[in-house]
């Protein structure tokens, strides 16, 4: 009986001594002393060990004990200077606009903080309730300063924003807009004599609020040096991940994207506004609506395309034949200026077109309605570019001579190889960011814009269809190039063959390139 309770005595006291360790004892199982960590914030920092409390290095975000969980340690000394974004949130924010980039300037290290007009809740577009950090009395100065989209109307007409953007552009080392909230900026003012750009469906009307702003549509985001302007809704996360690596480098965007699980591409060229379907919203509308006889109804089956070309097809059930159809839709693309072209080879339930854009480039359009059961019709209307603007404008002479092409050259290949490579500096002294869009060669049967990358371990190349220019030099050396592809006929040094290259607003130059000898390898 002694033994027994000798036994459960010790077992007491191991018991407590135990408790008493989970509450402040320094025995700490499994976990190492005086090593200290990053949180897995995506800075690229993670592993790196600290032998005592602070904050990291690269983020600014207070260290903790590894092997915790990520609970902040009290910390030995004051946290250094983090970069701010300052986001201004108004009623009728679009959520992506302003969250996107949060989401972003935060992963990256910076402190984020929301600003409005006042303290009260913002309800968002979509009806999400927000309490902003700052009022624009308060808020704390920032280097970045983002303007996102949504219900813009008021917020651009409200003269204490305009200041207060005015004002803190001036201490602002980059200032974006997103969407829509170019409307707010170009209100300031300070867009004028810049590009921009914006959401697709109200890119056309940003010139009569910003007629002093250059619109483009062929951009994701447009950089002007400290301000820069995106496209719609989810290219503030390419635009503020942009920002990121102008702040901290290459490398910190690319981590925060995967950390993020998103596939960012600097040089993307999804923009939105460019694709050609375009034209066939301005007689349509956003949602394709179909005209159809009384009676009969519509779906959209499909649409889908690029910058050059776009098929919608609709079916149509109820009375309505393909003979109306083609009339009603006829009505309609004329009432928008396209043209219909008559001839020996019309069909019966197909009608051709011709128009041109808001450059001058020429396209053709076809629609076609054809029976496609019981009192059902298919219809199609396809877009396609048949060519540029017939003559350059006024300035385009002067605006080439700004764009020099130098240490071009082509790799010699064997002969059994039909492609090879082109390479060279592009320098573009224009003042304004440019893109080389095309390249073509008597030689090649196909020449397209080129990168190469690695993809799960394998280098592979991926063609683009433009390739941006900001002022300065850009080298197409290596990661980015041009590919001459199903060569007519061997290349070989002390060859030099003739490389047009096109730009935007349709400037060409065309260089003699020469031929120099394969690298042994």
């Amino acid at each position: 009986m002694q033994r027994n309770f000798a036994l459960v005595l010790l077992l007491v006291t191991a018991l407590s001594l135990g408790m008493s360790d989970s509450r402040g004892a320094t025995a700490k199982p499994d976990m190492t002393d005086g090593e200290y960590v990053c949180p897995p914030c995506g800075c690229g920092n993670d592993d790196h060990v600290y032998d005592k409390p602070g904050y990291c290095s690269v983020c600014g975000m207070q260290l903790i004990l590894k092997g915790t969980a990520a609970m902040p340690v009290a910390p030995q000394n004051p946290p250094p200077d983090r970069k701010k974004a300052a986001i201004l949130i108004f009623d009728g924010v679009q959520i992506i606009d302003y969250a996107g980039p949060y989401e972003v300037f935060g992963q990256a290290g910076l402190d984020v903080f929301t600003v409005a007009v006042s303290p009260a809740i913002i309800t968002t577009a979509m009806g999400m309730k927000v309490t902003p950090h700052y009022t624009l009395d308060d808020a704390p100065e920032a280097n970045v300063l983002l303007i996102p989209g949504g219900g813009v109307t008021a917020t651009q007409q409200d003269a204490r924003v305009i200041k207060w953007i005015q004002e803190r552009s001036k201490q602002a080392e980059y200032v974006l807009s997103v969407c829509n909230g170019v409307y707010i900026l170009a209100k300031t003012g300070l867009l004028d004599g810049l590009t921009a750009t914006t959401f697709y469906d109200l890119i056309d009307g940003l010139p009569a609020v910003a007629p002093k702003v250059k619109v483009v549509r062929d951009q994701r985001y447009v950089d002007n040096g400290k301000f820069i302007t995106t496209a719609g809704i989810s290219s503030g996360v390419d635009g503020s991940l942009y920002v990121v690596s102008k702040l901290f480098g290459k490398a910190r965007a690319q981590m925060v994207a995967l950390n993020m699980e998103y596939d960012w591409k600097a040089d993307s060229n999804y923009a939105r506004a460019s694709f050609a379907d375009r034209h066939i919203r301005r007689v349509f509308g956003r949602n394709l609506r179909l005209p159809v006889p009384q009676g009969a109804q519509y779906k959209v089956l499909s649409t889908e395309g690029a910058t050059r070309n776009w098929e919608v097809k609709w079916q149509v059930e109820g009375d309505a034949s393909p003979a109306d159809l083609l009339k009603l839709i006829g009505d309609s693309l004329v009432a928008n200026q396209w043209v219909e072209q008559r001839g020996s080879n019309r069909a019966a339930n197909r009608s051709a077109w011709k128009f041109s854009d808001e450059d001058g480039s020429e396209w053709s359009g076809a629609a076609e309605a054809q029976p496609a059961g019981n009192r059902t019709v298919s219809v199609r209307l396809r877009v396609v570019r048949t060519g540029a603007k017939s003559a350059q404008p006024r300035g385009n002479s002067v605006a080439a001579e700004k764009i020099v092409i130098r240490d071009a050259w082509i790799r010699e290949m064997p002969p059994s190889t039909r492609l090879t490579a082109a390479h060279m500096v592009i320098e573009n002294l224009s003042g304004r960011e440019t893109a080389l869009i095309a390249a073509r060669a008597d030689i090649a049967g196909t020449v397209e814009l080129h990168r190469a990358e690695m993809d799960n371990g394998m280098m592979r190349m991926r063609k683009l269809d433009r390739i941006r220019l900001p002022v300065g030099s850009t080298e197409l050396t290596g990661e980015l190039h041009i590919m001459l592809i199903d060569l007519k006929a061997p290349v070989k040094e002390g060859d030099r063959v003739a490389l047009t290259l096109e730009f935007e607003n349709s400037i060409s130059k065309t260089v003699m390139v020469p031929i120099r000898k394969r690298l042994a390898e």
